[in-house]
């Protein structure tokens, strides 16, 4: 049974590298092009599959700080926040750490002792609104209100029967 264990993370390693490069990748396009929604959804998709399979595999820190990235990733996709420079070299602080695990995984089978703590940290500044700054908020639409009054016929029927 442990070689079908070590078979496995061997291949969440090997798709994990090739997922950062490609990941390396795409951030450099969305810094060309940092509105582009596909980009970010295969950015996020890539940090939410490593969560996942490090979530699965028991690699709580791993887990941990892709759990950040992702809802960092997922504000920019859903437009909430807009990427700058800065979130951009925090992007690259996760992968760069992300890179630094999965190399410790491989080399002991164990997360070890990289930090997590400082990107960790600067994700949830961007959460914060601390880093970068939030999407402007979309100009609220105009609806034409129509106001329709209706007035009715006030009847005054008097204490002996007679109407005013």
């Amino acid at each position: 049974m442990a070689g079908a264990d070590d078979e496995f993370l061997w291949e969440f390693l090997v798709e994990s590298y090739e997922n950062l490069d490609e990941l390396d990748r795409a951030l450099v396009a969305l810094e060309q092009d940092p509105g582009s929604r596909p980009l970010i959804a295969s950015i996020f998709r890539t940090i939410h599959t490593i969560k996942g399979t490090s979530g699965f595999l028991a690699f709580t820190r791993l887990e941990s700080v892709t759990h950040v990235g992702e809802n960092v990733l997922s504000q920019l996709r859903d437009g909430h926040l807009t990427l700058t420079p800065e979130i951009t070299t925090t992007l690259l602080r996760l992968v760069d750490t992300v890179r630094e695990l999965l190399g410790t995984i491989e080399a002991n089978g164990r997360e070890g002792d990289v930090d997590i703590d400082p990107v960790v940290a600067m994700l949830g500044d961007v959460l914060e609104g601390r880093i970068g700054a939030p999407a402007a908020a979309p100009e609220p639409a105009v609806e034409h209100v129509t106001e329709t009054v209706l007035l009715e016929e006030i009847v005054v029927v008097e204490a002996d029967g007679a109407v005013e």
